[in-house]
């Protein structure tokens, strides 16, 4: 969120709208015949672009703190990236990830692998191969891009939620269908009470966004229902898409009141040019 606090129509050198990737998902498939699900995976998952070749965590457990991921549900739960992962030049991912087996046996590599993406089409499925099994990546590029960055969902009215929620967005472009969008989880926990944090904010789990420069951000929130693990109240805001500066909206979600505050800012492709001008 460098560049959130400029004003329209009045951006400073080195922002600026450029392409950017979306992950919106990683999961993993065709698994070896010698293991059997479910897994429990710990390790970490990251994109390195030409920014600053640091890594961008996209999923990152310990060994205390590993994943259960089940045939039906192959999902890695995301938490990154913390920022736009930059896509002028190729992004290179890094995949370290391990099988957890308990205290009589000893952890084994699932997945290590470092593999080049260059982005040449919008909307991609990015497959990485190992002897375990394959990872499969679902992400978009945005060129021109915009971050935008998700800084809370608040309940201010009302009882949070009893059997938990769900929180995801999705980016529709102008010129698209609304049925065309892919969701990003940001927050999906059903089963048990939410505990908003101070003030009545949720944890999310991920929080930044790569969306294209003209669209709608749609954010949508849904509360579980007792009896089952289903959606029973469900409502959304919809943000047009900003260069700079924040929104807030807030909407009804059953007996619940929620503020959802977005931050927009334009991106640098080069982190050099963030020293050269003082930031």
């Amino acid at each position: 969120m460098h560049f959130t606090a400029s004003t329209p129509e009045n951006f400073r050198f080195p922002s600026v709208a450029g392409p950017a990737l979306q992950v919106y998902s990683i999961k993993l498939v065709d698994l070896n015949p010698n293991l059997s699900w479910p897994l429990d995976v710990y390790g970490v998952v990251a994109a390195r672009d030409d920014l600053d070749h640091n890594r961008n965590i996209l999923f990152c457990r310990s060994g205390e703190n590993c994943q259960r991921i089940k045939q039906e549900d192959p999902f890695l739960h995301l938490t990154g990236p913390s920022r736009a992962i930059v896509a002028d030049e190729p992004v290179f991912f890094q995949i370290e990830l391990k099988l957890k087996y308990g205290a009589q046996f000893k952890d084994t590599a699932l997945f290590i692998a470092y593999q080049r993406y260059r982005p040449m089409k919008k909307y991609d499925i990015m497959l990485i191969n190992s002897r375990c099994c394959t990872a499969e990546i679902s992400l978009e590029r945005f060129a021109p891009s915009i971050q935008a960055t998700i800084v809370g969902v608040r309940v201010v009215e009302g009882e949070s939620f009893n059997y938990g929620c769900k929180v995801s967005c999705f980016f529709f472009r102008v010129e698209a269908m609304l049925g065309s969008a892919v969701e990003v989880v940001l927050l999906d926990c059903s089963g048990e009470r939410m505990h908003a944090g101070l003030d009545g904010y949720l944890s999310l789990s991920r929080n930044v966004m790569s969306v294209g420069l003209q669209g709608t951000l749609r954010v949508v929130i849904g509360a579980y229902s007792k009896s089952k693990p289903s959606i029973s109240r469900i409502n959304h805001v919809d943000f047009p898409v900003q260069q700079c500066q924040t929104t807030m909206l807030k909407c009804h979600v059953g007996g619940s009141e929620v503020e959802i505050v977005v931050a927009w800012s334009r991106l640098v492709m080069d982190n050099h040019d963030l020293v050269l001008d003082g930031y």
